[in-house]
Order: C-alpha cells, then sequence, then structure tokens
C-alpha cells in the first residue's frame, strides 16, 4: 500500500516521527541553486516505534504490517526500499558531507578530515520557517552527511508498507548487500558509480 504522511514540523529521529538518521541513504544532489520544492529518495528510511499510523490506515485491517511493527518490539519498522521525501517552499539550506575512505573518513594530505559544504540563500531564513536536519548518509559523494532544509510549505515523505520489514531484522539480516545496500539494484539511479564491495566495510 502507497502511503504518503505529513512530516510538516515534525523532529526527525524524533520517538514518534520518521528516522533518516546514520544507516539510511539519501539521493540528494546538492545543485548551485536550490529549488523551491526539494524531492529525493531515501533507502531504508524507518517509522519510530511510537509512530502514529492512525490517520492513515486501519493497523487492525493490516495483519501483515500490524506484526512486523510488533516483532520490531519497540524498535523502529524499516523501510527496505525507497521512500521520497519531498519539502515545499525551501527558502535555504546548507550540507556538509565528509566522504569515508575505507572505514575511516577521507583525509587530505595534511590529515586533516576532508569536508564538502555548501550553503545556499542563508539570509533568507525567517521565522516562518522551520528547520529540517538529516543527519545521514548521503550515496554521493558517498560519505556522512549533515543537511539542513528552511521551508515554509509542507514536507511529506512517501513509501509502500510493502516494503516494511522490523528493524531488528533489518539490521541483523546477514545478507547485507538486500539491507544497506539494497539501492544498488537500481542500476538507473546508482548508475553503477559503486559497487557492494567498495561499500561494504566488512568486505575489505
Amino acid at each position: 500500500m502507497k502511503l504518503s504522511i505529513d512530516l510538516t514540523k515534525e523532529i526527525f529521529d524524533d520517538v514518534n516521527s520518521v528516522s533518516f538518521y546514520d544507516s539510511k541513504t539519501i539521493f540528494f544532489e546538492p545543485t548551485n541553486l536550490l529549488p523551491s520544492t526539494v524531492s529525493f529518495k531515501v533507502w531504508g528510511a524507518g517509522l519510530m516505534p511510537d509512530f502514529d499510523w492512525s490517520p492513515y490506515l486501519d493497523l487492525e485491517k493490516e495483519s501483515k504490517l500490524k506484526a512486523i511493527i510488533q516483532k520490531s518490539s519497540g524498535s523502529e519498522t524499516t523501510i527496505q526500499g525507497f521512500g521520497v521525501l519531498t519539502f515545499n517552499d525551501v527558502v535555504a539550506g546548507k550540507i556538509s558531507i565528509s566522504p569515508y575512505d575505507g572505514e575511516e573518513f577521507l583525509k587530505s594530505k595534511t590529515g586533516k578530515q576532508v569536508e564538502f559544504k555548501r550553503e545556499w540563500t542563508l539570509e533568507n531564513i525567517s521565522s516562518k520557517c522551520y528547520e529540517y536536519w538529516l543527519d545521514t548518509s548521503i550515496y554521493f559523494p558517498y560519505g556522512a552527511c549533515d543537511l539542513k532544509l528552511y521551508a515554509k510549505g509542507a514536507v511529506t515523505f512517501e513509501f509502500d508498507t510493502d516494503d516494511c520489514v522490523s528493524g531488528i531484522e533489518y539490521i541483523t539480516n546477514p545478507n547485507r548487500q538486500d539491507t544497506f545496500w539494497g539501492y544498488l539494484k537500481d542500476k538507473t539511479l546508482t548508475t553503477n558509480s559503486y559497487q557492494y564491495e567498495d561499500l561494504d566495510n566488512k568486505l575489505r
């Protein structure tokens, strides 16, 4: 079942919201000009334990999903697939990316951690804006990502409940290629930029 949930003025990663933290991967492209509508795919987002499903569906009629949520036992319910996060009336933003080099962060020849930064029209931020913060991973350049977007409009997240799995099963699945890096199967999106072995440090 396709769902579009409202995350307007939500604090991401809060116990009753959606998590884009850490092992989740965003497919955001830091363009020169930030558009007023920013939309990008997210792999592996998580519905947090106290997320309220009732405005969107009746869990009593969705026995499979209900069982998955119960199996998560206080942890998130993970989307083993893509969701689409959309911000409307975006006025400003900033991003910091720290690329990975194996199990470590990439460092310059002076030994300093490499960090790519970009800012967009921060002077436009006003009291009418809401700050949305994603502390996550980014696909390209592959690394840790700190993204803040400032928007006045609605924020939505769309996903398919058929992709939901127990968060515990997701992180303990021995086939990590189907979980953490399952997005590599989408060759149109990933364009063969990375191979599984490039991303999974356990194989090094």
